[in-house]
């Protein structure tokens, strides 16, 4: 018996599959869309809303402490460089930013296709890739964070 519309969709509620997808979705989505609407000067972050621009950002408190940058540092501006297609300005900020930012760019498409229950030829080679992917993320965050320090 096939099922109605409404029942196949409460059912993909229920569904941890589902949860996962939608909540990876998100967290790729909001960052990429919010980085439209942020400006920066390398130093200061802004939303821009309409003429006006309303600072936002907390000082880094490793930062402060220390002296040295954190794993996160500049993550935001890079962001909003990779947002504006200023690649190099991008890379010089954060390196594992615009590696971040690439690899929610691809999630975007591939969990809305999985949502929506759509085949995705080789599956399991695009999920291994993608862990593959936040792997480099994480070393590269790693190895620009020890770098600093030499």
């Amino acid at each position: 018996m096939a099922q109605t519309g409404a029942k196949r969709y409460f059912k993909n509620f229920s569904n941890e599959d589902f949860i996962l997808h939608l909540s990876i979705l998100l967290l790729c989505f909001f960052p990429v869309v919010l980085s439209f609407l942020m400006v920066t000067n390398g130093k200061a972050t802004a939303f821009k809303l309409g003429g006006y621009f309303f600072k936002i950002g907390l000082p880094c408190i490793f930062k402060a402490a220390t002296g040295y940058n954190c794993p996160a540092c500049g993550m935001t501006r890079s962001f909003i460089y990779m947002s504006d297609l200023n690649i190099s300005a991008a890379w010089a900020m954060n390196r594992a930013g615009v590696l971040l930012y690439l690899f929610c760019l691809l999630q975007i498409p591939y969990r809305f296709m999985l949502i929506f229950n759509r085949k995705i030829p080789f599956q399991r080679i695009v999920t291994a890739f993608g862990i593959v992917f936040l792997i480099v993320v994480c070393f590269v965050t790693v190895g620009q964070f020890v770098f600093q320090f030499f």
